[in-house]
């Protein structure tokens, strides 16, 4: 099966304070950094799930759910190929961590994520795996990615930069990452992201 790159990018950024796909590094979005990350990797493709009803994002299919409502949309609409899940609010991710991801799922043919992060996560996108999201979703209570990973073989990976998994999902943690990208300035960060937070 050929892996396809998948971007989350529908969740209510109710933390943050905005939309955290639009925020931007280097007059770039999240959503198309992201996008650009996937690109070079060996995915044959990568797909957006995203519930703003643009051409070509791919809507939740059961709503409300969280990232497991992303990952059911597409693992049900590509059935036939394994996926490479990345939030979009990974502002540090690495081709490389991502390709590894990849390369360890194919040969291992396991499920693969780094240590206990729930993503980035690489699926093997079987009949089970897909059924098991459609129970969890329609017939449970429990919506967490960790727990319904907890169902499946699960390999755990060390990252060799382990900023690479840094979240950000308030504006602390933005301002935080920020400085990655501007170690020699004082500017305000608030500044970076277009308009300030409130």
């Amino acid at each position: 099966m050929m892996t396809i790159g998948v971007i989350l990018a529908g969740g209510k950024s109710v933390r943050m304070g905005k939309d955290k796909a639009l925020l931007n590094i280097e007059d770039q979005s999240m959503l198309a950094r992201t996008y650009q990350t996937l690109s070079k990797t060996s995915v044959s493709k990568t797909v957006i799930s995203r519930n703003d009803g643009l051409k070509g994002h791919f809507a939740d299919i059961i709503g409300s759910k969280g990232p497991l409502s992303g990952i059911h949309s597409i693992a049900m609409r590509f059935p036939f190929s394994n996926l490479l899940i990345v939030p979009v609010d990974l502002p540090l991710m690495h081709v490389d961590a991502l390709q590894a991801l990849i390369d360890k799922g194919q040969d291992t043919r396991n499920n693969v994520r780094y240590g206990k992060h729930s993503l980035p996560l690489f699926l093997h996108n079987t009949k089970t795996l897909k059924q098991t999201l459609d129970y969890t979703l329609r017939c449970t209570n429990s919506y967490s990615v960790d727990g319904f990973c907890s169902h499946f073989p699960l390999v755990e990976l060390h990252a060799n930069k382990q900023s690479s998994l840094f979240n950000a999902n308030t504006p602390d943690q933005w301002r935080a990452a920020m400085q990655h990208f501007f170690p020699n300035t004082l500017k305000n960060f608030s500044e970076v992201v277009n308009e300030p937070f409130k």
